[in-house]
């Protein structure tokens, strides 16, 4: 399974961050200011994975967090790990690419991981089968309940009818039985009125028997009706208890909330009661709700005259039939055991030691300071307890040695610092006992760690914070990628904080060397941990209301950066800024400003690909409304620059403006702006549409207007694209033979452009 997207509700500052992609290639960037809800991001992924929260990541309002987090995986790999899914769930998992895991936290902070999307949606269509089903039938049976009751209404009624006229007859004694019940008139005869009693009387008492023959023939629906009734009664009483708990826990969250104090629900024995009864009460509720739809199903039955040993089978089959054996809940589970372990990186959470006993090291004492290091450190050199078992001092020392100068070529590869110019430091360990002054531990192994340079020999804690902290970041990174036997995801937020420039770039060359084997999501604000050629990895984070700390945290992936504020933007326009004012970029050479980051692929890629010899640095802006304002950096630094413009609106005003305003003042400075032919609206027309198809769409799909058209009335994540095709070209993916003679001519003709400013 590999992490590719995410979506977070309710945590902290956001309220729903909505899909967000992470770069394809392991790598991905979270860039804002301070308080935009960059580090809740992370801290809301790792929750996912612990399935742990607190009080201080609930909102205002108190709702619980809800994040779900989408993997790909292989087609056919579901069916595989789900047994017996049945035939129709089984189609469906051995079509699917992805799955959608959700983690839901209750009122009482406990959770529960469920599968979503796809899956879900077709567990749910089973269960809207079954409450369908349990609908139609719950109707039928409050029909045939209300009959019920109607009937014994009704011989309640007959009942007080009959006593009534056998009472009225209870007067006349002297004529026997039939006096008794009837007046009967003087001649012997009953009269009119009594004749009326009487028969009246028959009447009644022939519906009685109907209405009792009839009720006896619906004994175990009545019957089935009881229980009904009590189980609603029930459900009900649970609901009401459930809200009441509800309504203590969240008051209990407020609390905690405002008073920024820990939930101490361990240690509060009034807490815990509340704690157990509203997961005691939780569990009665589901219980009761599953036994509430069995007895419809039952009592559904019944209605069909089956007698109740065959109502119980029939609804066994029938949950067999509307319900499948899986729930999101037990899948989620399920492939839950499959995902990638999600780690946050803990600045100094892995110091080296001074020094560790090789026993604390053997016995995995987590509690030893250093123990977790020193682990790494023997995870880099690949080393275990048999290597110190070695008889001879001399080979085990010389196998140290060399040891020490291969993990310090390694380190080197990424740590570029130096002290002076060639003066590097170096990492090393050496086995030493225990003297006899150390009483009990006397004669007993350790291992000693030092950072030496040139000049000193010195331990980790005497070294600076800024290799302390590389040197640890380095080491857990590197052994996390050799150790980890499943996927992981590493958070790392602000990075390389007390690191200088430089070494930030060394953090990069880290992240790139393990992206393979693992996956990296980091938080910065330097513009030296952005890679401007690579802003597919960027998601830029921002408060929806910059004014107010109140606001909610919002996402915006590389196709949006445009509608991102300035501030949030600061470090890639810092990495334009950084490359203005570095020698290596400036010196003897002409700054190329182009409208934005998508034409500065597009350009640095025919740059690439026709092998293009002059010095010529290509700088974005941030669109065409921007270039003024570079141009006037450059004036003011004394810098040799031109524009690049193409032949759209925006640009042929944006020329009358720059030489009305910017160039007017110098003769010749006219010649500063280079403007293509009308025949390119903007930089993917340089490629005829067969190789935008091929090379940049990668599709066959037709096209019938020019490429810059296509891409804006498509909607396509421009930057993106020729991001991608950039790439392909620096990774020899795609050669200069691979394009049509239509495109090798308007390289030729743009490369021409160029020169002219050489």
């Amino acid at each position: 399974m590999k992490f590719c997207a995410f979506r977070i509700r309710n945590f902290r500052s956001i309220v729903d961050t909505g899909w967000q992609n992470l770069s394809p290639d392991n790598v991905t960037c979270l860039i804002g200011q301070n308080e935009s809800g960059k580090t809740s991001v992370l801290e809301a992924l790792r929750a996912f994975y612990t399935g742990t929260i607190t009080e201080d990541v609930l909102r205002s309002d108190l709702s619980m967090p809800d994040i779900t987090c989408r993997f790909k995986v292989k087609k056919g790999w579901l069916v595989k790990v789900t047994e017996n899914p049945g035939a129709e769930l089984r189609e469906l998992l051995s079509e699917l690419t992805d799955v959608e895991l959700t983690r839901t936290w209750l009122p009482d902070f406990s959770s529960v991981i469920m599968v979503s999307g796809a899956i879900s949606e077709y567990l749910k269509s089973l269960e809207n089968a079954w409450h369908l089903y349990l609908s139609e039938v719950k109707e039928k049976f409050e029909a045939e309940l209300g009959l019920i009751k109607n009937i014994e209404e009704r011989l309640n009624e007959i009942i007080l009818c009959k006593n009534e006229l056998v009472r009225k007859g209870v007067t006349e004694k002297r004529h026997g039985v039939i006096g008794k019940i009837f007046r009967i008139g003087d001649s012997g005869k009953p009269g009119t009125e009594l004749k009326e009693d009487y028969t009246r009387f028959e009447e009644l008492s022939k519906e009685e028997a109907e209405l009792k023959a009839l009720l006896s023939k619906k004994e175990k629906i009545r019957k089935a009706g009881i229980k009904y009734n009590d189980l609603n009664k029930k459900l009900e009483q649970l609901d009401g208890r459930m809200k009441e708990l509800s309504e203590l826990l969240e008051e209990y969250h407020q609390k905690m909330t405002l008073l920024l104090l820990p939930a101490g629900k361990s240690e509060d024995p009034e807490w815990a009661g509340i704690l157990a009864d509203y997961r005691n009460t939780r569990s009665e509720k589901e219980k009761t709700v599953t036994e509430l739809e069995a007895h419809i199903a039952y009592s559904g039955y019944l209605m069909e005259n089956r007698t109740e040993e065959e109502a119980q089978a029939l609804v066994n089959r029938a949950m067999e039939r509307y319900k499948s054996q899986y729930t999101s809940e037990i899948l989620g589970k399920k492939y839950f055991e499959y995902c990638p372990v999600i780690e946050l990186f803990e600045d100094f959470g892995s110091l080296l030691p001074n020094r560790i006993d090789l026993e604390d090291i053997i016995r995995g004492n987590e509690q030893v300071e250093g123990y977790k290091a020193a682990r790494n450190f023997l995870t880099l050199a690949q080393l275990d307890y048999s290597f110190f078992q070695q008889s001879s001092s001399r080979i085990l020392k010389q196998k140290i040695e060399n040891l020490n100068n291969t993990l310090t070529v390694n380190f080197q590869d990424f740590w570029q610092q130096s002290i002076g110019k060639n003066n590097k430091i170096k990492i090393q360990f050496e086995l030493d006992h225990y003297s006899v002054s150390y009483g009990e531990k006397a004669g007993k192994p350790y291992l000693e760690f030092w950072v030496k340079d040139a000049g000193e020999r010195l331990y980790p804690k005497q070294r600076s914070r800024g290799v302390r902290w590389f040197l640890s970041f380095y080491m857990e990174l590197k052994a996390a990628a050799i150790r980890s036997s499943k996927p992981m995801v590493l958070l790392i937020d602000e990075p390389g904080l007390s690191l200088h420039a430089r070494a930030q770039e060394d953090v990069l060359k880290v992240f790139e060397d393990i992206k393979d084997k693992i996956q990296i999501i980091y938080t910065t604000h330097s513009p030296h941990l952005v890679d401007t050629s690579k802003l597919h990895r960027v998601l830029a984070v921002q408060r929806d209301n910059l004014d107010n700390l109140k606001s909610t945290t919002k996402i915006l992936d590389p196709l949006k950066l445009s509608m991102a504020s300035p501030d949030t933007l600061t470090p890639l326009q810092n990495v334009m800024g950084n490359k203005l004012t570095s020698e290596a970029f400036i010196k003897g050479g002409i700054n190329l400003i182009v409208n934005d980051i998508g034409t500065f692929y597009i350009i640095s890629a025919i740059l690439q690909i026709t092998g293009f010899k002059g010095k010529i640095n290509i700088i974005p802006s941030t669109g065409v409304s921007s270039i003024p304002l570079m141009c006037n950096i450059m004036l003011g630094w004394g810098l040799k620059f031109a524009v690049l413009l193409f032949s759209n609106e925006k640009e042929k005003k944006m020329e009358e403006y720059l030489k009305e305003n910017l160039f007017r003042t110098e003769e010749g400075q006219g010649e500063n702006i280079i403007v293509t032919n009308d025949r390119f609206h903007n930089a993917e027309d340089l490629l005829s549409t067969l190789d935008f198809k091929n090379h940049v769409l990668k599709t066959r799909e037709g096209i019938i207007v020019p490429n810059s058209v296509y891409i804006e009335e498509k909607e396509l994540p421009r930057n993106f694209l020729f991001s991608r095709l950039l790439g392909d070209i620096r990774n020899g993916k795609i050669n200069q033979s691979d394009f049509d003679e239509e495109t090798l001519e308007n390289f030729k003709y743009l490369t021409g452009l160029l020169k002219g400013l050489i």
